[in-house]
């Protein structure tokens, strides 16, 4: 599977793929690419490179050199045609040289913005929660909660804009919390998930407390060119469904991207998948 603008972010890609390690590739010890996964492997060594038979019949073209992620030292694994009359390209793995995924696992290979190769391997549950956290919410709260215990006048396009600001060496995408408020009071300070979810009443703000969510994250402001910041796209969410959305399994979260989805006609533009891709929500199949 091609990597998705989740998976080319995270992982600073310009292109790549994943997928499960079968029970017969830990049994063999290689991995038959196929599709984008070869593409990558020979745009990148070409195919002129690629040493075809044996790999004891030429172990120095055999060799390649990649990159491990996430410490990115360099290793040598064997890649070859093993057969000259069959397109089949394989990848050796070993476990003394540094790469040995075991079945069920996901494995990965991708193209950095520095044209370097890199190849890893994650557990399904690790690789299932990638870049699902998201360091300024706090921030972003704690900033929303100060706005209504000031009162201040939502005097606010619902269209939203888009900010920028420098976080140390990050640039972050900057949140609005006058539309935030602006959301809570729309949804009466309930979680537009299920209205009926309980949550409490904060101290600070003396309301019942919910917390803003954008459903196209933020994140992706830099790959969409309208404002991401806007009424539309920020959900009021219970704690609960908050958590849930960023880090249950995959099933629970496309419930409730989907019961988001259908409640918002103004996102429709784009389709539910490509929402659901953004949440790393990809059931890898078993090949």
């Amino acid at each position: 599977m091609d990597f998705k603008p989740l998976h080319k972010l995270y992982f600073n890609a310009k292109i790549g793929a994943f997928s499960r390690v079968t029970a017969r590739e830990d049994y063999d010890s290689q991995i038959t690419l196929t599709d984008i996964e070869a593409d990558i492997v020979i745009d990148h060594f070409g195919i002129e490179n690629i040493h075809v038979g044996g790999v004891k019949e030429d172990k120095a073209k055999s060799q390649k050199m990649f990159l491990l992620y996430p410490s990115l030292k360099p290793i040598y694994l064997n890649l070859n045609f093993p057969k000259p009359d069959k397109p089949e390209l394989r990848l050796y793995l070993a476990a003394t040289r540094g790469f040995r995924p075991v079945a069920g696992q996901i494995w990965f290979i991708y193209r950095n913005n520095e044209n370097n190769l890199v190849i890893g391997a994650l557990n399904e549950n690790i690789w299932n929660n990638i870049d699902q956290q998201d360091n300024d919410d706090n921030y972003y709260q704690n900033t929303i909660e100060k706005t209504i215990i000031a009162k201040e006048k939502l005097q606010v396009s619902a269209e939203g804009k888009i900010a920028t600001a420098t976080l140390g060496s990050r640039l972050i995408y900057v949140r609005n919390p006058l539309l935030a408020v602006m959301r809570f009071q729309l949804s009466d300070y309930k979680c537009e998930i299920n209205p009926n979810h309980k949550t409490f009443t904060a101290e600070t703000t003396k309301m019942p407390y919910v917390e803003a969510h954008h459903f196209i994250p933020i994140k992706f402001q830099g790959i969409i060119k309208e404002p991401l910041d806007n009424l539309h796209n920020i959900v009021s969410l219970c704690p609960n469904c908050h958590r849930g959305i960023h880090h249950a399994v995959i099933d629970h979260k496309l419930d409730l991207i989907e019961k988001i989805y259908k409640k918002r006609q103004e996102i429709h533009s784009y389709h539910f998948d490509y929402i659901a891709e953004l949440y790393n929500c990809i059931k890898i199949p078993n090949l």
